[in-house]
């Protein structure tokens, strides 16, 4: 078979002869080049494979534009997700234009204390994504510091007989409980976990039918829906600006 190779004009290529041995980089492990075979040929086993083999799986997939490689790899780390790091899913993002990632771990990025993140970590997600991620940050801030000052409006019930008193206390437990849990300085609570602290204050002077209208009204959690938002936006944008996923139109799905 090889002597016959040997005869055409084709230039020949990794694997064609044993003399044209494949190539497999320094960085990729035994184990990952026997599923890259496997996942190209065959069907890979069921079990576990741990996270580094596939990325180097990915590794090998850019290598030989081998779409099947790609699918497997985006796939099984997908569904791990929560075992790596947001910046390593940024990373990987970006080098292998991978759009899946990037939502996800834009928004644990967000959520993330800037202090914890190393100096290494910061420089593999890109100056693009750092800068934008502080950007958005700024303007939650902004936006939960308006949350914690202005309470929903309190709609009274017809049962309510001292509105104005219901109106008063409805305002100093929204800063003195919601306002505080939101914008504590040690520990600051997400909303949803702020709003399971809050139901649970002793309400006051406050009529209860009003209370049971605006808690719902709070729990909606209507007030955030401008934060998940911005967050999905922003990495849309980012998927748009930066990511540019590889066509295999005129690529097989196996190496040849």
């Amino acid at each position: 078979m090889f002597a016959a190779s040997q005869d055409t004009q084709l230039e020949e290529v990794d694997g064609s002869t044993d003399d044209k041995p494949i190539f497999v980089p320094s960085q990729v492990s035994e184990n990952a080049f026997e599923l890259f075979l496997s996942v190209c040929y065959n069907k890979p086993d069921a079990v576990k494979i741990p996270n580094d083999t596939v990325i180097q799986l990915l590794e090998l997939s850019d290598m030989y534009l081998c779409r099947d490689a790609r699918d497997y790899a985006v796939r099984n780390l997908q569904r791990n997700r929560y075992s790596l790091e947001s910046t390593r899913l940024i990373s990987l993002a970006l080098k292998f234009n991978i759009k899946e990632f990037l939502p996800h771990a834009f928004e644990r990025l967000i959520s993330a204390r800037i202090n914890d993140v190393s100096d290494d970590k910061h420089h593999a997600v890109g100056p693009i994504v750092w800068n934008t991620m502080f950007k958005v940050k700024e303007h939650l801030d902004i936006h939960r510091r308006i949350i914690a000052c202005e309470a929903p409006p309190m709609v009274h019930a017809g049962t309510c007989v001292k509105q104005k008193r219901c109106e008063e206390d409805w305002k100093q437990l929204w800063w003195n409980g919601m306002g505080r849990f939101l914008l504590d300085g040690r520990n600051p609570q997400p909303y949803k976990d702020a709003v399971e602290r809050f139901e649970k204050l002793d309400i006051s002077e406050i009529n209860p039918d009003c209370w049971k209208v605006v808690l719902f009204t709070v729990k909606g959690q209507s007030a955030f829906d401008h934060e998940r938002k911005l967050i999905s936006r922003t990495a849309n944008n980012l998927i748009k600006y930066l990511i540019v996923e590889p066509n295999f139109e005129d690529f097989g799905c196996a190496v040849y």
